[in-house]
């Protein structure tokens, strides 16, 4: 699909226009949710990484932080 941009105002001319995506509809989903499944499984993998990501670095910061013993 070709799309031509107006000048600095960067919108959409001609009849593309009204059939284009539009992420500002009221349909009460977030932005970064809005094209579906993919969508979903892009924001899933990420929380549970930097979730994971961070659970680590409490643990390693964790044992960093004991003391090991001399033998």
């Amino acid at each position: 699909m070709y799309y031509k941009f107006n000048g600095f105002t960067q919108r959409l001319v001609g009849a593309a226009a009204s059939t284009a995506y539009n992420p500002q509809k009221a349909d009460g989903l977030p932005v970064h949710l809005k094209r579906g499944v993919p969508d979903k499984l892009l924001y899933r993998t990420t929380m549970a990484l930097t979730i994971g990501g961070t659970i680590y670095c409490l643990v390693a910061l964790y044992m960093a932080s004991q003391p090991r013993s001399q033998k």
